[in-house]
Formats: structure tokens, C-alpha cells, sequence
């Protein structure tokens, strides 16, 4: 091997290296105030809240390497496996798999691999304690059943009641509005967080960017709420600062309103079925 080859390949490593050594000292002089619980404990406990409280039925995680969908290299997100649901919403009868065809409430922990295409962090891994390029994404799912009330009650209840999470370290984000694609501001899902007891000053308004979902350049998209957690203790002399919000938290929680379909011209028409 070339010497300067053999430096470069050293010089990146050293650079990892403290990449994850500055990961791990974010991680660790954090002050956590609520339960400790390791991955089993959270995996579980958020599949048994969704079963045995909410009807959801239990999905095991499919393989992360594709079995009947050639556009994905790996599995990058837990809706991967109920796409035969959005992409033929208004038409029953093109979804194959009986299973799915009557499912309604769906609750699943999927293992994703993000290392290509939209969904890549690969660059991402080692700047941040968060991102990794392998992980368990967990999910449930509501198919032309409940939407954006159930959905932020389910949400809020488990977090605050059964991860016993602090709501002062919390606060929501949701769609700003789009006027080139007449979408108006989510007033709908801000009435709802206030319902549940979230604070005017803890509810952001995002663009596209953050609080608008799509698969790809075409299909189904959707508005969607995001929750975050404040990792440093709440100060009540900045709380209403925006941007002290968002450069101290990390999204711990999307819930995605999927109503539209995206066309090749861009257009949006408005789903038959709420997803």
C-alpha cells in the first residue's frame, strides 16, 4: 500500500474517531430526568401499548434486503412494508396479501439500513448522537382508521405516561402551509396539541422541508407533526426563543397525515382514504 494512501486511510480514521468520541461526550453530559430504559424495554413497552390498549395488530419486521420491491436497495423506513396499501388505496382488490388487504391498525419495530438514496447517513453517522446508519424505526400505523386526534393523544400519552418523559422537555412542530401548492397552515393539528395541554410557545410552524412527508418525487405525501425532546432543562427566560428549541432538541417522534398523491406534474389530489 501507497504511503500517502495508508495516511489518508489514517487521517480518516483519526477523524471518525472523534467524530464518535464527541458523540458519546454529548451523550453522556446529558442530564436525563426520566426513566432509563434499555432498547428492549422501549421496543416492547411501545408495542404492547399499541396492542393491548389500542387494538393495533403486531407486524415483525420484514428483512431489510427487499423481498418484492426492486426501487429499494434496503430497507429504509417502517412503512416499506405496507406499501401495497398506499400505493393502491382507493382499489382493495390490487393488494394481494389478504393480511393486508383487512388491516386497519398495525404497530411494527423495523430494522432499516440507510446508506443510499433519499434516505442516506452515511455522512451523518458520528456528527450527531443520533443518526446511525442501522437502526429499529417503531411505528403504528392507522389505515382509513383514526387520524390526527387519536394519533396525537396515542402519541403524547405514551411518551409523557408510559416513557414517563418530563412534557416541559417537549414541544411540537407543525405544517407552516405551502401557497404555491394552496396548502394552508395546519390550524387542525395546532387546535389538537393545545387540546392535549401543550403551551402556545411549545408549538413551532415549519416549512416543507420539516413538516411535509413524501415518498419520492411522485406518490403518496402528507403533512405531518413532529415531537421533540429538549435535551438541556427547559429556560423559561428563552423558552419562547424558536431557534433555542431546534438547535436543542432532537425529533424523537413524526407523525405523518398521508392525504395526497403526488403526481409526475407535481400536482397534489386529495386521497380517498386517510392514512
Amino acid at each position: 500500500m501507497k504511503p500517502r494512501i495508508l495516511l489518508q486511510q489514517q487521517q480518516q480514521w483519526k477523524n471518525l474517531f472523534k467524530r464518535q468520541k464527541f458523540s458519546t461526550l454529548n451523550y453522556n453530559q446529558l442530564n436525563h430526568s426520566t426513566k432509563i430504559l434499555t432498547s428492549n424495554q422501549c421496543r416492547q413497552s411501545f408495542i404492547d401499548y399499541f396492542v393491548n390498549e389500542h387494538q393495533h395488530e403486531f407486524f415483525r419486521s420484514s428483512p431489510v434486503k427487499p423481498q418484492n420491491d426492486q426501487s429499494l436497495l434496503f430497507v429504509n423506513a417502517g412503512m416499506n412494508q405496507f406499501k401495497p396499501i398506499f400505493l393502491n388505496n382507493n382499489d382493495d382488490d390490487m393488494i394481494v396479501d389478504e393480511k393486508l388487504k383487512r388491516l386497519r391498525r398495525a404497530v411494527n419495530s423495523q430494522k432499516c439500513i440507510r446508506v443510499g438514496g433519499k434516505h442516506c447517513d452515511l455522512e451523518t453517522v458520528g456528527n450527531d448522537f443520533t443518526h446511525h446508519t442501522f437502526f429499529e424505526m417503531l411505528g403504528n400505523w392507522s389505515f382509513n382508521d383514526y387520524f390526527k386526534v387519536e394519533a396525537c393523544q396515542m402519541a403524547w400519552n405514551l411518551l409523557t405516561k408510559i416513557y414517563g418523559i418530563d412534557p416541559r422537555r417537549l414541544f411540537v412542530t407543525i405544517f407552516a402551509g405551502n401557497e404555491q401548492l394552496e396548502l394552508e397552515t395546519d390550524l387542525e393539528t395546532y387546535e389538537i396539541w393545545r387540546s392535549i395541554g401543550v403551551p402556545k410557545n411549545r408549538i413551532l410552524s415549519l416549512g416543507m422541508k420539516d413538516n411535509f412527508w413524501e415518498m419520492g418525487q411522485t406518490g403518496p405525501c402528507g403533512i405531518c407533526t413532529e415531537i421533540h425532546y429538549l435535551i438541556q432543562e427547559p429556560d423559561d427566560n428563552v423558552v419562547d426563543n424558536k431557534q433555542f428549541m431546534l438547535n436543542n432538541s432532537m425529533e424523537i417522534w413524526n407523525l405523518v397525515f398521508i392525504q395526497y398523491f403526488r403526481d409526475e406534474n407535481e400536482n397534489l389530489k386529495r386521497l380517498e382514504k386517510n392514512f
